[in-house]
């Protein structure tokens, strides 16, 4: 069955500053419903009340309501969103993130428009909310950003702020399908003054904006240790944490209720109400939380990838987003998917007829993903995403990326 390509909405001529009416009372109602729902704590002390003009805000982001916290934590500066491209593909989603007056931009590419936008934006005296992440980060610990995002900040002119949200990731992570209560906090950090920005070298301000979004959920919640409650606290845990720290089996771990337990040598770990891990008996061997051992599996990879053949290949799923009611892709064919030292390739099929595409490790920057459910290739004429046969494959081609494109940069340096 061929499906037809969908047309990218187009893009919104002027994105207007926040209308204050409208905003101040969205504001004002997430509070009371945040610290309801998810034990939020704002400020006391914010540095940017100060600050009467425009202003760049960039934020850690740990899940996908981070905004929402930066919203309560920063009223009355109004703010708008640079969104990724990839939710203006849903056509009710569009028309609500116009009407918010957010700026679109495609993930992880120069995107010349979005800069204009927002560059228009802030000479109209509107204040910009961004994560340089570009995603979800997924383990609770700031990954890396573009280097260019202390050329946008430059660029744009206007006081550079961090929020730090704290707690967010423990609220909803990125592999759980439950919500948990516990509690989520935020703090603001003056970057550099408008007057500072031309005075500073690139790498300072990155290094700047870097101190200041810095957030290890695992680090802080060792130190709060504040219960987040869930019903089922390890469930999908499975998707990220895919290596068995004892046996080494990969994608044989599973996770039911508060455990996870991995199918081929009975290796078992319970998680606290707290977001750490244990062993559930003395033979078992567990990392003491998730982001532990997502490191445990980094390394193996790092070790891995010292053979100069190494390749990662999984049987897959190519996808299309064909609906534009929905965010989700649709199966077109089947293949097989490879990372290697030159890109990400894909052998298969697509719409009944056979496909090779192939993506150069140079035009990779990360691969945005759904735990378990598919990871995105760079923007192209189709909206195109991969899913692995194997869920807990996902991760694994995530967390592999950065890792092949450091040995090729190592190789490369001799």
């Amino acid at each position: 069955m061929e499906h037809t390509p969908l047309k990218k909405h187009k893009r919104p001529d002027k994105v207007k500053p926040q209308p204050p009416v409208l905003y101040g009372l969205i504001a004002l109602l997430l509070r009371p419903y945040l610290r309801l729902r998810y034990g939020f704590h704002r400020p006391e002390s914010l540095p940017i009340r100060g600050e009467r003009g425009p202003v760049t805000v960039l934020g850690n982001h740990a899940s996908n309501i981070d905004f929402l916290f930066a919203v309560a934590a920063l009223y009355p500066k109004r703010l708008n969103f640079l969104v990724s491209a990839y939710f203006f593909n849903q056509k009710p989603l569009c028309y609500l993130l116009r009407f918010m007056h957010c700026v679109r931009k495609e993930q992880f590419t120069a995107d010349v428009a979005a800069i204009r936008d927002m560059r228009a934006l802030v000479s109209a005296g509107g204040s910009i909310l961004l994560y340089p992440e570009g995603e979800v980060n997924g383990t609770g610990r700031t990954g890396a950003f573009p280097e260019s995002t202390a050329r946008l900040c430059k660029l744009l002119k206007a006081p550079v702020y961090a929020v730090r949200t704290k707690g967010s990731y423990l609220t909803r992570p990125k592999w759980g399908p439950s919500r948990r209560r516990g509690r989520v906090e935020t703090d603001v950090t003056l970057v550099a003054t408008a007057e500072e920005l031309p005075t500073l070298s690139n790498e300072a301000l990155y290094t700047r904006i870097q101190a200041g979004m810095f957030q290890d959920e695992y680090a802080w919640q060792a130190q709060t240790r504040v219960p987040f409650h869930a019903k089922n606290p390890a469930e999908g845990l499975h998707l990220m944490l895919y290596r068995c720290p004892k046996c080494g089996r990969e994608f044989a771990m599973r996770t039911e209720g508060n455990a996870i337990f991995c199918t081929a040598c009975g290796n078992r770990g319970l998680m606290d109400g707290y977001g750490f891990l244990s062993p559930a008996g003395p033979e078992d061997i567990i990392p003491a939380s998730p982001l532990a051992w997502v490191d445990f599996e980094r390394e193996a990879l790092r070790d891995e990838m010292r053979a100069p053949d190494y390749r990662l290949a999984a049987p897959c799923s190519l996808q299309y987003h064909t609906d534009e009611h929905a965010l989700d892709h649709v199966d077109v064919g089947e293949g097989i998917v490879t990372l290697d030292r030159s890109g990400i390739s894909y052998e298969g099929t697509a719409e009944g007829a056979p496909i090779s595409l192939h993506f150069p490790l140079v035009d990779l920057y990360k691969l945005p993903f759904a735990a378990g459910r598919r990871f995105e290739l760079p923007p192209a004429a189709r909206v195109t995403a991969i899913r692995t046969h194997e869920p807990g494959a996902i991760w694994k081609f995530v967390l592999a990326l950065p890792l092949m494109k450091a040995t090729v940069r190592a190789a490369a340096d001799g």
